[in-house]
């Protein structure tokens, strides 16, 4: 595919067909082929991204939106050469993204001043972005004082969001600290203001059951994170008989029940059995979202535990809002391991911030990425 050409200066006069912000159907990252059908191939380009790329891609991995966002302003202003368009399509991304929709039409003005042709529009029904729903944090693996750097960004993300959704289904155990940590961090988004959503909260308070053993004086921070998740599930009568066991096993006061912290509702996926999937050719929606960060192994065990034919396996990425830079070196490994079995994944709708970040990964060598169309 040949490559975009750069953009003039302002107020020169249009060639007609500078650039295009349709991400689907052509690509505007370097070394990108189109294939047939309107597919693309994208193969490891990462060598050859523009630093300004390189740098947004990874503020806004570690969730520095701000700096990202001054980033890629100041960069439009520069010559990108063939950079250009993958240039303007984050920064209306990461507008969207962050639901600044005045930032976004001052940006679109300049853009159709600049290159005399129509800018990208705000969507009329919001994108999966942080405009249509709060942020969603996933909690996965063992939670426990190796655990610091997720809470951390738990910490901030929760602090700067007035809802932030914790998805607590990967999660397989917790032990004392790490119970504590994610207390400690509940406690002071709370006292910000903001409120916390605790998704799959019957998985938690499942996990945590059975180390619930009323006179025995140990796991009190098991114990208050067990009441939290009933909390969250809206069960206040058991909440409260725990919460006496609790005040006779450690002799002190027990959390208060806050009628108003309930999780919202998450209808999952449905999946069929193995029986009915092999007998019919529809498959489950095999699909990555939220805000990915600090991933495990089993973060992406999507991609690895299901029965998937050999061939293309489509993977919606259209709700994966953020990905941070351990997590893309995991999902890298596991798509070379998935690839091993004849299951060639295809990420489909991925947000160009997103994008970015995997082709500087180079997830692009092991995987097919195409952008959404803005």
């Amino acid at each position: 595919m040949s490559r975009p050409p750069s953009a003039p200066s302002p107020g020169a006069p249009s060639s007609g067909g500078l650039i295009s912000l349709d991400l689907i159907s052509r690509d505007p990252l370097d070394g990108a082929r189109r294939m047939g059908k309107g597919e693309l191939e994208v193969q490891d380009v990462s060598a050859g991204l523009h630093p300004v790329i390189e740098e947004a891609a990874m503020l806004f991995a570690n969730s520095d939106d701000e700096a990202a966002m001054r980033l890629l302003e100041r960069a439009t202003f520069d010559d990108l050469g063939n950079s250009t368009e993958q240039v303007w399509a984050m920064l209306f991304d990461l507008c969207h993204a962050l639901g600044r929709s005045d930032a976004f039409e001052a940006h679109a003005l300049a853009f159709a001043e600049r290159f005399e042709r129509s800018a990208p529009a705000w969507p009329a029904n919001p994108c999966n972005g942080a405009t249509s729903g709060p942020p969603t944090l996933t909690l996965s693996g063992r939670l426990c004082a190796d655990s610091r750097a997720v809470i951390d960004q738990f910490d901030r993300l929760g602090c700067k969001t007035p809802v932030l959704r914790l998805d607590v289904g990967r999660m397989k155990d917790v032990d004392d600290d790490g119970a504590a940590m994610l207390l400690e961090a509940l406690v002071k988004v709370r006292r910000h203001g903001r409120s916390v959503a605790v998704i799959n909260a019957e998985h938690l308070k499942n996990l945590l059951a059975p180390r619930i053993a009323p006179g025995e004086a140990r796991g009190a921070p098991q114990w208050q994170l067990y009441l939290e998740a009933l909390q969250q599930l809206g069960d206040e009568s058991a909440f409260e008989d725990v919460a006496i066991q609790y005040a006779v096993t450690f002799e002190q006061s027990p959390p208060s029940w806050e009628g108003n912290r309930v999780a919202a509702v998450v209808a999952p996926v449905a999946v069929p059995p193995a029986s009915a999937a092999k007998a019919s050719p529809v498959r489950a929606k095999v699909a990555l979202s939220g805000e990915i960060i600090g991933a495990k192994q089993d973060a992406f065990a999507i991609l690895t535990s299901g029965d998937h034919p050999q061939g293309v396996l489509k993977v919606d990425c259209s709700d994966l809002r953020r990905m941070d830079f351990i997590s893309a070196g995991l999902l890298f490994n596991v798509i070379t391991a998935a690839q091993a079995t004849g299951c060639q994944p295809r990420l489909v709708e991925v947000r160009p911030m997103v994008a970015a970040l995997l082709l500087l990964i180079g997830v692009a060598a092991v995987a097919e990425i195409q952008q959404r169309r803005f």
